[in-house]
Parts: C-alpha cells; sequence; structure tokens
C-alpha cells in the first residue's frame, strides 16, 4: 500500500508542469537628451542594453513609452503634438523616413536586429519585443517626414517641457523553475 502510494505522488510530481519564473534584469530610463536626439534626426538611435552577461535568445524586451512629441510643421508650438504612439496617417506615408507603412506615421518605432519594426503602444500599456539570438541590440527611432526633423522637440506647448516624451526598457528573462 505505501509503495503504490509512493509510485502514485511520484508520478504526480513528475508528471506536473514546469513553472516558468519572470526575472527582471535590467530596468533602464532612456534619457532624455538621448531621446530629444532620436526625435530630431532621421536615423536610428541605439539603445545599450548593459545587462550583466549580455542579453540572451529568449530574453524579452518590454518597452513602455509615454509623453508627448512636438513635432512642429505648423504656425506656432503645441499646434501638431502626439503621443509615442504617433497618429493616424494624413496621406504622408511615402515621405516617412523610417517606415512607410501607414500606422506607423509620426509615431516612436523600436527595432532588433530582426527585419521587424515595432511601434510603441499607447501610454501605460507596455511593447513586448523577443530577443531571437545572444548579444542582440535595440534601436529606436521616430518616424517623421523627410527633411522635417529639426523642428521637432519633446513635449508640447511654448516651453516644451510640459508633458516631455519618456521611455521605459526592461530586459526580462524566463526562467523555468
Amino acid at each position: 500500500m505505501q509503495a503504490t502510494a509512493l509510485v502514485l505522488v511520484l508520478g504526480i510530481v513528475l508528471a506536473a508542469p514546469a513553472a516558468e519564473l519572470e526575472s527582471r534584469v535590467l530596468t533602464h530610463y532612456v534619457p532624455q537628451d538621448m531621446l530629444e536626439t532620436a526625435v530630431r534626426k532621421e536615423a536610428w538611435t541605439e539603445v545599450p542594453l548593459k545587462v550583466k552577461g549580455g542579453v540572451r535568445k529568449g530574453d524579452v524586451v518590454r518597452i513602455w513609452a509615454g509623453g508627448s512629441i512636438d513635432r512642429g510643421n505648423g504656425d506656432g508650438p503645441g499646434q501638431n503634438v502626439a503621443g509615442p504612439d504617433g497618429v493616424a496617417d494624413d496621406g504622408t506615408g511615402q515621405r516617412l523616413a523610417l517606415s512607410s507603412e501607414a500606422s506607423h506615421a509620426y509615431a516612436v518605432l523600436f527595432k532588433t536586429e530582426g527585419p521587424a519594426l515595432h511601434k510603441s503602444r499607447p501610454a501605460g500599456k507596455p511593447l513586448e519585443i523577443k530577443l531571437t539570438r545572444d548579444g542582440e541590440k535595440l534601436w529606436l527611432g521616430f518616424n517623421d517626414q523627410r527633411g522635417r526633423y529639426q523642428d521637432n522637440h519633446l513635449g508640447k506647448g511654448l516651453r516644451h517641457e510640459f508633458d516631455p516624451l519618456w521611455v521605459r526598457i526592461e530586459v526580462v528573462r524566463i526562467i523555468v523553475d
């Protein structure tokens, strides 16, 4: 009887699936000067992921963003302001610098070494990117019209310090227990 109970308990323990645990290995707020540089140039800006031992295949980069970007293009400051998730395309899709996809208009974009571009999510909702190789890099950029980058600013209004863009990056490692 005891042997049957022992075999039954061991069978149940071995059949139980392993638990997956999340371990946040990095929390990084992108500095305001790096964000200002990113929204004012027609190129990608590398965001260093300084994780001890480097990032690994299977890690998840979780990106939170909020605030606003004043992209100029108007008679006065604060007329063309949007969050990091951009605005609906106004027919300028072919003239945008980083991506001509309509849903990426005037948005903060992220990319890794893979071919896909990822648009920032609305404030309060994280964007998750699963890394596909060890040591993978992350870049961010602002998708504005070609030649219109110099009048972009973080924030809104005349003084531009109201509601500035912010980005928090977390690297999460999944551990199977």
